[in-house]
């Protein structure tokens, strides 16, 4: 009977970018229980405020990032909610394939193939593009939470040399046999960069993240990498990326997150010939894969929550406070 009452003050509701209705408002205003996307929450809370939800105890987003949920909020606001989020393997896997996929498909040359291919370039056609093999690759992985030591993982069953960067000091002896260097912040930054051949992002955005690739802090990136970005986009701005590329400091960029969502139509990413773009999409798969994942991810924490237990994916405290 606990279960059932409990599961009663659940309001599930699928994604979406149009307005809640008064009569879907008046529902959320009443649950104990959330699962939801992040943008819906965020519309609540923009619309209503934190008040508004005074009954929630508990809040499940079906998304791994929650900071546009947390710039809404007043810097050092305490959360009257748990918030989690998704950390499950399935979502580490899937970015990490997704990386893997890009390094490989730009070695390769894919895309100028096929671009020759719709040309009907028969001359370059039977041209061979040479290419260097995972095990010969440096690559940067920025950030190791869940996701990015799943990446790591696959990135060594290949071959790669693999560098770390985290935000906050930790032991060597944490991340190995993934990592085979690791380093710590902005004041590790730079020794970081000095022998990536690729650097993959996977930070999420915090005052301490933004802009850490900005400026000229790429001048030190001695192999000209390509950057793969799958965290968040304001590591670097459009203006700092141009530049980087176009003075030579990185090679291209591969980018599923942007400094501005949607990217403006008169963005230069669009166009440039050494950008690869993809909409935000590097953790997606089919629905019934996604549903999977996130319903098993839910259980488990719901099952928690009754019990009293901790509960995994949690943002801790106020905001900006790490998440465990």
């Amino acid at each position: 009977m606990r279960v059932h009452k409990a599961l009663a003050s659940i309001i599930i509701k699928k994604y979406t970018e149009r307005d809640l209705t008064d009569e879907e408002l008046n529902l959320l205003s009443k649950a104990q229980i959330l699962l939801c996307d992040p943008q819906t929450l965020t519309q609540v809370l923009v619309r209503k405020g934190l008040n508004f939800l005074a009954k929630l105890r508990w809040a499940h987003v079906t998304w791994a990032g929650v900071d546009r949920l947390m710039k809404i909020l007043t810097p050092g606001t305490e959360m009257p909610f748990i918030l989690t989020r998704i950390t499950r393997d399935g979502l580490s896997r899937l970015m990490a394939k997704y990386v893997v996929g890009q390094i490989v498909c730009h070695e390769r040359g894919w895309m100028d193939t096929h671009m020759k291919q719709i040309k009907k370039d028969c001359i370059g056609w039977h041209t061979f593009h040479s290419f260097r093999s995972l095990d010969q690759l440096t690559v940067g992985v920025m950030g190791l939470g869940k996701i990015g030591l799943t990446t790591a993982k696959v990135l060594k069953g290949f071959g790669c040399r693999v560098h770390g960067l985290v935000r906050t000091p930790r032991s060597h002896s944490s991340v190995e046999p993934f990592v085979d260097q690791l380093w710590h912040g902005r004041e590790g930054l730079a020794d970081f960069l000095k022998d990536c051949d690729y650097l993959v992002n996977l930070m999420p955005s915090t005052p301490l993240t933004h802009g850490l690739l900005g400026d000229e802090v790429l001048t030190g990136a001695s192999r000209r990498p390509v950057i793969v970005n799958v965290g968040r986009g304001d590591i670097i701005t459009e203006a700092d990326l141009l530049k980087a590329l176009e003075q030579g400091w990185i090679f291209a960029a591969v980018l599923d997150c942007y400094e501005k969502e949607p990217i403006p139509e008169d963005s230069f990413l669009w166009t440039h010939p050494r950008v690869v773009m993809t909409p935000h999409n590097s953790y997606n798969n089919n629905e019934d894969y996604k549903r999977h994942h996130i319903q098993t991810e839910f259980i488990v924490n719901f099952e928690n929550f009754l019990a009293g237990q901790p509960l995994t994916g949690r943002w801790i405290g106020k905001l900006g406070i790490k998440r465990r």
